[in-house]
């Protein structure tokens, strides 16, 4: 067995659990209760009650991530249907359209930054899904530490950052207009 083997009682790992937030089609998830009541406050909410109150509805979430705690970095995984879009991840040089890559999301001083400029200014770990179907779904990874939005994958998106974060979801809605506006209420 390799030195650097992990134990699997070093790994936890499982679907995130979710609760109603903000209105209707958003969703919080955490990788338990315990780490939703640990959580770091928000940046990305402008009132941060919004994001700890649960809303009262009786939607289930379209999609539900999974987790897996290791050596201290959560990564969250979501999957989508086959030929789903992806976009977003923050403030990065680049195509709009972000399937394929992979992004670190830190705040840099990125005088002189060209096409290989991965970071810049400002971090926002988001990602907009465009599915197949034409709705549209946004994924936040609500964490102020240096996040990878990992896209690599088709149809899949990871963020891997140290633990613990909520991850939040918006949608899906009928187009990525609809996801905008409900990220706004934020």
């Amino acid at each position: 067995m390799a030195a650097e083997a992990i134990a699997s009682s070093d790994v936890v790992s499982g679907d995130m659990i979710f609760e109603p937030v903000l209105e209707e089609g958003v969703f919080r998830f955490d990788c338990s209760a315990s780490d939703r009541q640990a959580a770091y406050p928000s940046l990305s909410f402008v009132n941060g009650k919004d994001r700890d109150t649960p809303i009262s509805t009786r939607t289930r979430p379209s999609y539900t991530p999974t987790y897996q705690c290791v050596r201290g970095q959560q990564i969250v995984k979501l999957e989508f249907p086959a030929g789903t879009s992806l976009y977003g991840t923050g403030e990065v040089s680049g195509q709009l359209e972000r399937t394929g890559k992979r992004i670190f999301t830190w705040n840099t001083d990125a005088w002189g930054y060209g096409t290989g400029t991965t970071s810049l200014y400002q971090s926002h770990p988001w990602v907009l899904a465009v599915l197949p179907n034409g709705e549209a779904l946004g994924v936040l990874a609500d964490t102020t530490r240096r996040c990878e939005i990992d896209l690599r994958k088709e149809s899949t998106i990871q963020f891997i950052a140290p633990s613990s974060y909520p991850v939040f979801t918006f949608g899906p809605f009928t187009s990525p207009t609809a996801v905008l506006v409900s990220l706004s209420h934020a």
